[in-house]
Order: C-alpha cells, then sequence, then structure tokens
C-alpha cells in the first residue's frame, strides 16, 4: 500500500546578516536555522557553540539523595539499582553501578524480567532484597508510577530514591526522594532528560564531578530513548560522541567489532546498531548480560558477551521478519474491509518485539496500530501500539480503560493487556471514534521540508557545513532539502534482488533510495521530477561528491512507463497494482477493470493500455476522457504485420496469374508460391484471404480454386484489406514509434 505524503515547507524567515557573519553560518545552514526558526542570537549560539551542562543539584531532591547514599556507604549498608531492560535503562544501571563503585559501596543491580516481571517496580523483587539485607533501593529510568511497592519496601525498612524521566502520573510514590528532571516542585532547566541522563547527574553529583568515561554510556541511552536533543541532552550526546571515538568503553567496542562497524561513531551508529543490539537482549531474554557487556573491562570477556548479544540481535531480526509477515497479511485484510483503527493479534508471538512490528505496519498503512499476542490458557492479550503524530495513543486507550487489564505510554506509543474477550469490542471501538473523527478530517503523512536548493547550492563544502548541526535526533531532526524540476538522466534498481533505487538528476546529482526499486518503472528516464531527501557526502576512490539519500519523489507530468514489446514478466507488477485496463473492443472483458477503446475512463489515476486500439480516433476519444497520472504502455498486438507490410496490387496480379493454371494446394503449392511473390506465409494466407471475400476465389478445405468468370474487383475495397491496412497504420503510429512521439500524442489528446 503506498502512502501519498504531503509536503510541508519550513517558514521563509531570514538571518540577519550580521549573525550569519558572527558565526560564519554557510548557505544550507542558514537556510535550515530560518525555517525552523531559530533566528534570535541566543537560539543561534545554543545550537551552533553553546555547550550547557547544569549543576545537579539543580534536581529536586538531590541533595537529600546524595547525602542518604554516601550514608549507606559510610555504614557499608547494601545499595541495589533497580534498572530497565531496555538501552535507556541498561545504561542507567551501568553508569550509576560506576559511580557507586568508585564511592566503595556494597552495591549490585537487579533488571527485571520483561516476560515474568513486566515494567518498572516490583514488590517481589523488593520483598527479596529487604530479606537479603538491602537498606536502599535506587531505581534508574522507572520508579515513578511504583507508589504501591515503594510503600511496601517502606514498610520493611527499606529507602526507596526513584531517579526516572517518565510521565509523572497524579501522585508521586512516597519514596525517600524523587529525583525527576520535570519534578512538580522542581525547576530543573533540562525537564527532558534520559533515563540515562538523570542517572548520570545523579553520578556526578556523588563523586563531585563530570564523570567523561560515563559520557560515551549516556550518550547511548540518550540517543536510544528518542528523547529531544536539546539543550543538555545536546551537549551530553556531543560529549559522549567524542569519547565514544576517543576512548569507547570497552563493551561498545566489542559490540561495535561484532557488528562490523568501521570508522566514526555517530548518532546514526548508536541509532542503528548499538541501540537495537542492546535492546534485542531484553526482548527475547534477561536483559543482564547486556548491562553486563557494558560493564565488562576485560577485552576477552566483552567480545564474549558481546558474540551472544550479537546472536540475539540476528535472532530478534528474524523473529521480527516473520512475526510482520504474518501480521501485515491480516492487516491488509483488514485496510481492504475497511478498518482504520487496525488491532492485529496472533498467538505465540514474542511480546518483546510487537512494539517493532506495530511501528512497521504503522509506516507501511499510516494508520494506528495496536499488535497483540494472544494467551489463550491465561485468557488474556498483551501487546505494543504505535500512532501517528494527528492520533494519541494514550487518550485513545485511556478511553477505552473499562476494557484493559494495564496500559501505559505516551502520545505516539503504548503498552497494553487485556482479557482476551476484549479484544473485539476494543477494535470495535476504536474504529468507531476513528472513523467518526475521519468524517472531518483526512490522515495524511508530512514530510517537513527545510528548504527547497539548487544543484549549484549541494556543493561539498556546504554539505560538509551541515555537521554544525549534529547531532540530529528527536526535536533537531537530519534536515530535508527539496530539489524541484529536475529532469531525471539515469534511473535503475540495484542490489541483488534489484530492490534499491539509484538515479542522477540533471547527470550531476546521484540519488539513493533503499528498497525503492519498484519506482523504475514509474519514474522513466526524461522525466521532470521533484525530490526531497538528506544531503550526505559519497567517498569513492578518493572522490568526494553530493549524494541524495531520497524521501520522495513526485512529478507534474503524467507518467508514461513504456512497455512495448517487451516480455510480459517485465510488468507482471501490474496485476498488483490498483490499475483499471483498456483493450481491444475484439476482446472480451474480463471484469470492471477491464474498458475498452473509445469508452470514457475519467476518474482512475492509473491506466494500462494493453492492446492495440482498433484505430486512431477510438484511442483518441479515450485520451480525452482520461485523468490518469500514470500510464503503462504495452500496445499487445498476437499477430503484428509491421514488418510484414502490406503486399502491392502488382503482387496480387502475379498471383492470379500463377492460379489461372491450376487451383493452389497450400500443401503442395505453398512454398513455391511465397518464393515467387516474395511474401511470407502469413502474407500470402492474407491476399488469399482477400481474393476470396471478393469472390475471385473459392476455397474448399486447403485447395484455393481461381474463379475465372468473376469480373475486374477493387482489391482495396476488402474488408480485411482495410482491417490489415489499419492495423498496420495503428503499429506504425504506436507500436513501433518513438516513445516521445508517443507521449506527445497523448499528452495533446488529454489537453
Amino acid at each position: 500500500m503506498t502512502v501519498n505524503k504531503q509536503w510541508v515547507t519550513g517558514s521563509s524567515e531570514e538571518l540577519l546578516p550580521s549573525l550569519v557573519e558572527e558565526f560564519k553560518i554557510s548557505p544550507l545552514v542558514q537556510k535550515v536555522l530560518a525555517a525552523r526558526g531559530l533566528t534570535e542570537r541566543s537560539e543561534i549560539a545554543a545550537l551552533l557553540t553553546d555547550q550547557k551542562t547544569h549543576d545537579p543539584f539543580l534536581m529536586y531532591d538531590m541533595a537529600k539523595a546524595v547525602d542518604r547514599i554516601h550514608e549507606a556507604v559510610s555504614n557499608d549498608e547494601p545499595i541495589l539499582v533497580y534498572g530497565d531492560y531496555d538501552a535507556d535503562g541498561v545504561t542507567s544501571v551501568t553508569v550509576l553501578m560506576y559511580a557507586l563503585e568508585q564511592l566503595g559501596a556494597m552495591a549490585d543491580f537487579y533488571i527485571p524480567n520483561r516476560f515474568t516481571e513486566g515494567y518498572g517496580p516490583n514488590e517481589t523483587a523488593f520483598k527479596e532484597a529487604a530479606d537479603d539485607g538491602v537498606g536502599l533501593i535506587i531505581t534508574v529510568d522507572n520508579g515513578i508510577k511504583g507508589r504501591h511497592e515503594v510503600t511496601v519496601a517502606k514498610s520493611l525498612g527499606v529507602d526507596v530514591i526513584i531517579t526516572d524521566h517518565h510521565e509523572i502520573g497524579d501522585a508521586l510514590p512516597d519514596a525517600y526522594a524523587v529525583i525527576h528532571p520535570a519534578h512538580p516542585d522542581g525547576h530543573y532547566p533540562c525537564p527532558h532528560l534520559a533515563g540515562v541522563g538523570v542517572a548520570y547527574k545523579l553520578a556526578a553529583a556523588l563523586l563531585g564531578q563530570d564523570i567523561p568515561e560515563m559520557l560515551g554510556l549516556t550518550a547511548v541511552g540518550t540517543v536510544s530513548d528518542l528523547v529531544p536533543l536539546t539543550d543538555e541532552n545536546r551537549t551530553l550526546v556531543k560529549l559522549g560522541l567524542r569519547e565514544l571515538n576517543q576512548r569507547p568503553p570497552v563493551g561498545i567496542k566489542a559490540l561495535l567489532q561484532q557488528a562490523g562497524h568501521k570508522g566514526l561513531v555517530t548518532e546514526e551508529t548508536i541509532g542503528f546498531m548499538i541501540g537495537p543490539r542492546l535492546n534485542a537482549v531484553g526482548r527475547l531474554d534477561d536483559a543482564r548480560p547486556a548491562a553486563d557487556l557494558l560493564m565488562e573491562q576485560d577485552m576477552t570477556s566483552a567480545v564474549f558477551l558481546a558474540e551472544q548479544v550479537e546472536q540475539l540481535n540476528v535472532e530478534r531480526k528474524s523473529i521480527v521478519e516473520t512475526i510482520v509477515e504474518q501480521a501485515a497479511a491480516a492487516a491488509e485484510d483488514k485496510v481492504a474491509r475497511g478498518f482504520n483503527f487496525l488491532v492485529i493479534a496472533g498467538e505465540d508471538w514474542n511480546e518483546g518485539v510487537l512494539g517493532i512490528v506495530a511501528s512497521k505496519l504503522m509506516d507501511r498503512y499510516y494508520l494506528p496500530v495496536i499488535v497483540l499476542n494472544i494467551n489463550r490458557e491465561a485468557g488474556y492479550a498483551k501487546g505494543s501500539a504505535r500512532s501517528i503524530p494527528q492520533l494519541s495513543m494514550y487518550d485513545y486507550l485511556d478511553q477505552e480503560i473499562e476494557l484493559l487489564t494495564k496500559f501505559g505510554g505516551h502520545h505516539m506509543a503504548a503498552g497494553l493487556t487485556l482479557p482476551l474477550d476484549n479484544v473485539s469490542e476494543l477494535e470495535s471501538r476504536l474504529n468507531d471514534r476513528l472513523d467518526r473523527y475521519l468524517a472531518e478530517h483526512e490522515l495524511q503523512p508530512a514530510i517537513i521540508i527545510d528548504a527547497d536548493v539548487t544543484l549549484d547550492e549541494l556543493t561539498v563544502d556546504h554539505i560538509y557545513e551541515l555537521d554544525r548541526l549534529r547531532p540530529f535526533g528527536t526535536a533537531n531532526p537530519q534536515p530535508i532539502f527539496s530539489i524541484t524540476g529536475s529532469t531525471i538522466t539515469q534511473i535503475k534498481a540495484i542490489g541483488q534482488q534489484a530492490n534499491h533505487l539509484k538515479m542522477t538528476l540533471n547527470g550531476r546529482l546521484n540519488v539513493l533510495k533503499w528498497s525503492a526499486g519498484e519506482l523504475v518503472r514509474k519514474f522513466p528516464e526524461g522525466t521532470t521530477v521533484d525530490v526531497c531527501g538528506r544531503l550526505q557526502l559519497n567517498e569513492w576512490n578518493n572522490h568526494v561528491s553530493p549524494q541524495l539519500m531520497m524521501e520522495d519523489m513526485k512529478s507534474d507530468q503524467i507518467l508514461m512507463v513504456d512497455f512495448r514489446n517487451q516480455h510480459p514478466r517485465t510488468f507482471a507488477f501490474l496485476k498488483d497494482e490498483p490499475v483499471i485496463y483498456v483493450i481491444n473492443r475484439n476482446r472480451r472483458k474480463n471484469s470492471d477493470h477491464y474498458y475498452f477503446y473509445g469508452d470514457n475512463i475519467a476518474g482512475h489515476d492509473k491506466i494500462v493500455l494493453r492492446d492495440l486500439p482498433d484505430n486512431l480516433d477510438l484511442f483518441q476519444q479515450t485520451m480525452r476522457s482520461s485523468t490518469a497520472s500514470q500510464m503503462y504502455i504495452i500496445f499487445h498486438e498476437a499477430k503484428q504485420v509491421y514488418f510484414e507490410g502490406m503486399p502491392s496490387l502488382q503482387q496480387f496480379r502475379e498471383l492470379y496469374k500463377l492460379m489461372v493454371n491450376r487451383p493452389v494446394v497450400l500443401s503442395q503449392h505453398g512454398m513455391t508460391l511465397t518464393a515467387r511473390l516474395n511474401v511470407t506465409p502469413n502474407v500470402l494466407l492474407f491476399m488469399l484471404a482477400v481474393l476470396t471475400e471478393l469472390g475471385v476465389v473459392s476455397v474448399t478445405g486447403e485447395t484455393y480454386q481461381l474463379d475465372l468468370t468473376a469480373g475486374k474487383v477493387d482489391i482495396p475495397s476488402a474488408v480485411c484489406y482495410q482491417q490489415r491496412e489499419q492495423q498496420l497504420k495503428m503499429e506504425q503510429q504506436l507500436l513501433f514509434a518513438s516513445f516521445d512521439s508517443i507521449k506527445q500524442l497523448i499528452l495533446d489528446n488529454m489537453n
């Protein structure tokens, strides 16, 4: 399913020349800053030069928490760091454990199992910690919703310090201290820290200084958790990336080695390599090996742990691929039946990867999606939900709270559990609510374009300057530029399965798009297009050149694709496209998707000119009614006459003379006649058919007998002669003409 995207261009403000000069801002960076409304000096300085870090003691309850931890260290009181199973969680555990070990604390960590314990504080785990003599529990990347568990711990004489960054509920837990960047009684300057960011600030407060060796892991957790890369988050990631490149932790070094990564570590390396691998451990099993890897100091041991993590990541990909295939089939059926809120459920689906599956389906259909695993034995369904920007998944589920056993999340994502018997009712209610919304609104994905640029502006130096805006991520995405009115001078599908797209615009700019090889069939060379995407530099054989990683492509032209005289396999994909077929009138219509030449085809966007038309008038009549934006031109004709041509009247007279003395028996005389007349067997049969139609020849079986009593006849007056003449004309004008002339003929009639 292809979803059309709306291109939305940013602001058209301009930067003051004095600011451009002060900060030495290149043209492309100027356009990005202006498009994003960053035109004040303070805003530009914050993005391009400033590195903001804040005093950790500005965070509410920080001093109280630090004093309590130091007290526990002094008294050799066992401390338990209670974490989470995702990348943010395991990096948070590692950072805080490092600080506690530096202080000489008696500390250990605990990460709950996703499948048996779920997210957040666990009463049983807290009770077991108390039984083991733990006097202080410190949560990282969780705990803000653990009111009951904190109360239980307190009743057992265990103090709990909460460090978290998730949404705060109606009331805070009755913990010894609650460290949260958005604490209702606090005024911390950066309220959007990741869990690891909060853990890092606590660790720095405990040690009384910044901890450069932990900044790399802080960057990993921050990027992986998709928090806004602004203010202090931006600084932590910039400093962390520097550490990852200069002094990477042993565990990260081993992980990247297993992943086959070489070169610079960027925020993209974290987002697409490091983060997914750390997450894979907790998605499939106990997450402790991920934390063990990050804490490991011996390279040999780290490599062993990294191999395990890599194996789990490979397994995770395989599981996701299998579930996506099954879920997509169900989603396709639901979309065909008119569902707009997709609730997809299956048995024996790994709950740890359902968020990934939901994201992939949401991207494919641009609809809100819930993917659930069915546990029939327990009688419940559990899974993940993903939404689109226009719709709040949290609000939609919150309005159906009575159907749910448990749920939590935010605008774009959520997790939920509900009785199996309620799944159908939930789907029905969600679709009813969304259908009411769609009665007045349209769902269409938007691409935010920072600026339109010309090919002349895309120099190596200008593109290199865009790195000043890094690190890219949430709230500071990599810029998207549009290039309009360029001509495709080369286009081809690349890759082993020819599933990727590579093209050249105006012979100057290379453009790539992964998993878009099918566009080759829709945008032929010579098409004028608008493209948008992310700029990068391509280095090959010591040559550096601009390159665009395409996001989308469109054209105001009517796209015409030439499939004339090609093998049917080249256009077999059309059977799965929403097209109509225009056919010759001597064909039989197979369905409502078939139209004859001469019919009105207005309202259909994609048409296939399957057959050669009966005549040019009918063809032009059909084109005049067309409103299509895409045409696939086949012009199939089983018996082509173009290369055989039309026999001359002299050849007809010669055939008549040859038949005067004896009848023609094809099996005996056919080859002799074709040689004498210098025609093909098909042309000989055509000539005999003309003479037969005009009454000059009679036929019995394969014997043709000349009627010597027949008078003079007009050869061109025969219907079959005129039909061949018409077919020859159609083949000359359409089947074997230049494609440019055919396109012009179509456009002239459509206009």
